[in-house]
């Protein structure tokens, strides 16, 4: 199964300060990664903080190591300090190679032969075509040597800034349940739901607008759910009720 997580593009508006703005990001980040989300999904909702929203996602998912690599200077990830590290397996640190360990890596040619830079002290040779960011198993240590392989364990996730409003962009991803969060749905302690298999979507709203009001009646969810009943606070900011949500939800996933 695959988890998709839908958040506005004006996730960000009640905030102006550039080091909290980066640090609710991170908020958003370490959510999907502690309860393994596989896709974030950045809709329309009238923001302006799409690209920014996406930049410092992709820049947390990718590792330490790479991201000189991947990532040139740039305005959005100046604070990126004050966020804490996703340490994800594919987040490996320094050590002995060990044939048969995956790790994360970015290959590129060198004359006639494709090496990677998988954050080790010397550069593998890569056995493939494969050149960009990839996934590589190693088969040798002596020499270094790798081959494109498949993760065997939760990889980290893909961000997708559709460009589209909530309704298209929930249909662009191909779901088999699709679930809204909001205060007005139904409480989710009293609904009997079927197990969570398959492509499942979860949808946020916006710090100023619920799903429901984003969506104007183009999209049929398979269930509202109020995932935070009798919450005591007027307002839930949307990276709580993601962790909240994902909490709950990740006692009913099937795999």
């Amino acid at each position: 199964m695959a988890w998709h997580v839908f958040i506005p593009d004006s996730l960000l508006e009640e905030t102006d300060d550039p080091k909290i703005r980066t640090y609710k990001v991170g908020q958003v980040a370490r959510a999907c990664a502690i309860f393994g989300v596989e896709h974030i999904w950045i809709y329309r909702a009238g923001g302006r903080d799409g690209k920014f929203i996406k930049t410092v996602l992709e820049y947390m998912e990718t590792p330490q190591y790479l991201r000189k690599r991947l990532f040139p200077l740039m305005p959005e990830l100046k604070y990126v300090g004050v966020v804490p590290p996703l340490r994800t397996p594919h987040h490996k640190l320094k050590g002995k190679p060990k044939v048969g360990e995956i790790r994360e890596g970015y290959a590129f040619r060198k004359g006639r032969r494709i090496y990677a830079d998988i954050g080790l002290d010397e550069l593998a040779l890569v056995e493939g075509s494969v050149e960009g960011r990839a996934t590589f198993r190693i088969v040798s240590t002596r020499p270094l040597k790798v081959v494109p392989a498949k993760p065997v364990e939760y990889w980290g996730y893909k961000v997708h800034l559709s460009g589209k409003p909530l309704a298209k962009t929930l249909k662009k991803a191909h779901l088999d349940l699709a679930i809204a969060t909001s205060r007005k749905g139904r409480d989710v302690r009293k609904v009997n739901l079927p197990p969570l298999e398959g492509e499942v979507g979860i949808a946020f709203g916006s710090p100023r607008k619920g799903v429901m009001e984003l969506l104007g009646g183009e999209y049929e969810f398979d269930f509202v759910l109020n995932t935070i009943p009798n919450q005591k606070t007027k307002t839930v900011r949307t990276e709580e009720a993601l962790l909240a949500t994902l909490a709950i939800f990740n006692l009913m996933r099937r795999d």
